[in-house]
């Protein structure tokens, strides 16, 4: 018998100066989520009901694709979308969650940043990551990935992330 575990949420926010319309391109155009996002794609039906997927970098690795269904989407405003990964390394962890897990992104502009937030829903411990010095892990790998986001937006230039970590 499973018995479901207890489950976290992942909250962050960050500022950045851009618009909206900027912001909200960048999260769901799979050419600007390439350049951020360590390599990965996201391709998204823009409608609740539609479908999003995040593939891998093409150059492969250990990292499998993500896909999932949009549970809400207000263009400029807010996503809603479920994060169902296929991640060969963890399989058990999948058995054991109820259901996928949830990522929410909100927008609200505040003069002239905008300020994202983000809620990940639906985490079981397995999704954190206890070494700080890695890209792995909920905690780690969604501040790298807005950081990168964020200088993208301002000064045209994403982090480079080195390999292995």
């Amino acid at each position: 018998m499973l018995t479901q575990e207890k489950t976290q949420t992942y909250v962050y926010a960050t500022y950045i100066r851009t618009t909206p319309e900027k912001l909200w391109e960048a999260l769901t155009s799979g050419d600007f989520s390439e350049k951020y996002w360590m390599g990965f794609r996201i391709e998204i039906e823009q409608k609740a009901g539609g479908r999003i997927r995040i593939l891998p970098p093409k150059e492969g690795g250990k990292f499998g694709k993500h896909d999932g269904k949009v549970l809400a989407c207000e263009p400029g405003k807010k996503l809603v979308y479920e994060f169902v990964t296929d991640d060969k390394d963890a399989p058990e962890v999948t058995a054991k969650r109820n259901g996928p897990s949830r990522v929410t992104y909100e927008l609200k502009p505040m003069g002239d940043m905008v300020r994202l937030l983000l809620v990940h829903e639906n985490l079981l411990p397995e999704d954190t990551e206890k070494d700080p010095d890695t890209w792995r892990g909920i905690n780690n790998g969604w501040p790298a990935v807005l950081s990168s986001l964020k200088s993208l937006l301002e000064t045209g230039e994403a982090i480079t992330f080195k390999s292995g970590c």
